[in-house]
């Protein structure tokens, strides 16, 4: 199982959390894809509350296939509102070579 927190970051800001409201928030779980929002369209984020308000988990036979599950339901994923998320740079991050080959460490 390979997990991905949503947040309403600003990744070129250096992660700075944003506050707003959300217009739309699309997600489809499957068999090998669920997630756990806070929010729903018309709703919002307030400025002191946690950034994280997301969470998907992915599933799959092997870690690639966990990933790609995880990289699929993401770019599927809609969030529409008037503040940044870190969804494209979870995309970016899953598809780099160094997580590919399991290289990354923190």
């Amino acid at each position: 199982v390979i997990a991905a927190r949503i947040t309403s970051e600003n990744p070129d800001e250096g992660f700075k959390p944003s506050s707003g409201t959300v217009q739309e928030l699309n997600f489809r779980s499957s068999k090998n894809v669920w997630g756990y929002f806070s929010v729903a369209a018309s709703g919002g984020l307030h400025e002191f509350a946690d950034s994280q308000f997301g969470h998907c988990f992915s599933w799959g036979e092997n870690r690639q296939q966990a990933r790609e599950n995880l990289v699929i339901a993401l770019k599927e994923l809609s969030i529409r509102g008037d503040f940044r998320t870190t969804v494209e740079y979870l995309i970016t991050l899953l598809e780099t070579n160094r997580f590919l080959d399991n290289s990354i460490d923190t």
